[in-house]
């Protein structure tokens, strides 16, 4: 078993300077037939300034969009089950999927390659770990709960049941455990760090290694896909108070949102907080019409009451109207459900897209580009 984790960055307050930077990221969603990109610049102070000073203006930029089709499940050649008829096929196929992605970027700036990979593709999972842990600790630790949940559940495989697509967890080297620090504890209080973990198979990080040998881009990292939903729920929101009052803008630190994405086979539901991912569910098998009750789940397991929740944003394949695809969660929560638009995310004029542009599909490449 590999794992790795996402080093978390860390800043002197008493050499705290602004400094305008730009710096451009990409993203990338493979499902079914289909590849959707996005590289976005962000712009703005890399440090926020001297503590009670208000933070300069950022934001970011839309460098390209779009989609590749292609005519084999290009999803399932990354994850190793796609039924190509032999091994030469399958390679031809990989070496495809390189081609597309160093076409798509040809002359990019970015500096890291995000794959987004939902739930229904690999577990994800949060977990715990003591604030004064070792990397190496924690790593163990983490090695230890992937395995029991992934022995426990099975790998799943793209838009199958888990118990179709059995995970074999005979060999020691069969995962690839990707780590996220999500909150910070303190060894002080007691109070544990929290991490949003992903379990993918060891030769699907290989694979996707082999492919980025073809991609300009220095490296590359897995996001799951309610991690990106989050991220994107929270810089919409963020740009939504910009120019609000102090005290507009405190009075909704603590109000929940909710980002819900819908896809064949699944729904996926992630819980933002404090402008930060909190939890997440995948719920297989689920419609919109059946969000309410997961979304009450997990308030429920949070401690959290529905009326705490401000806004329900929605994304994925075939969306519709958010209000009446997820009108029972409307009336979960007193909200009006709508979709995570990612124009004002991107400061977008709204004509800047096609008129029957579908937005939904690329939330989640958007936001890991963020």
């Amino acid at each position: 078993m590999v794992a790795s984790e996402t080093p978390s960055k860390v800043e002197n307050p008493q050499s705290k300077i602004t400094l305008m930077e730009a710096g451009a990221q990409a993203g990338i969603e493979l499902c079914g037939t289909t590849l959707r990109y996005a590289e976005a610049e962000a712009y703005g102070p890399k440090h926020s300034g001297r503590p009670g000073r208000p933070r300069a203006e950022s934001g970011h930029r839309l460098l390209r969009l779009g989609s590749c089709d292609f005519d084999f499940d290009v999803a399932r050649v990354l994850w190793g089950t796609g039924g190509a008829a032999s091994s030469e096929s399958f390679d031809r196929q990989v070496a495809t999927l390189g081609e597309a992605l160093a076409d798509v970027y040809e002359q990019t700036t970015a500096e890291e390659l995000r794959v987004v990979v939902h739930p229904s593709q690999a577990p994800s999972f949060f977990a715990p770990a003591p604030a004064g842990a070792s990397k190496a600790d924690r790593r163990a630790r983490f090695r230890r709960e992937a395995r029991l949940l992934t022995r426990a559940a099975g790998m799943p495989a793209p838009e199958t049941a888990a118990s179709e697509a059995p995970f074999a967890a005979d060999a020691p080297d069969d995962l690839h455990v990707d780590a996220r620090k999500l909150r910070a504890g303190s060894e002080a209080d007691g109070q544990d760090s929290w991490f949003r973990l992903l379990a993918l198979d060891e030769a699907t990080h290989a694979r996707f290694q082999q492919v980025m040998e073809r991609v300009p881009m220095p490296s590359f990292r897995w996001v799951a896909s309610t991690e990106a939903s989050a991220q994107g729920a929270a810089v919409l929101q963020r740009r939504r108070e910009e120019g609000a009052s102090t005290g507009d803008a405190a009075s909704t630190e603590d109000a929940a949102t909710l980002a819900v994405g819908r896809y064949p086979g699944h729904l996926e539901l992630a819980l933002v907080r404090g402008k930060a991912l909190r939890h997440a569910l995948h719920a297989p098998g689920a419609t919109p019409a059946d969000g309410a009750y997961f979304a009450a789940a997990l308030l429920d397991r949070l401690g959290i009451a529905p009326s705490a929740v401000e806004d329900v944003f929605a994304y994925g394949l075939d969306v519709g109207a958010p209000e009446d695809a997820f009108a029972p969660l409307g009336r979960l929560t007193g909200t009006t459900p709508q979709l995570l638009d990612i124009r004002p995310i991107l400061g977008l004029d709204p004509d800047r897209l096609a008129e029957d542009f579908d937005a939904g599909p690329y939330v989640p490449c958007v936001a890991a580009a963020l």
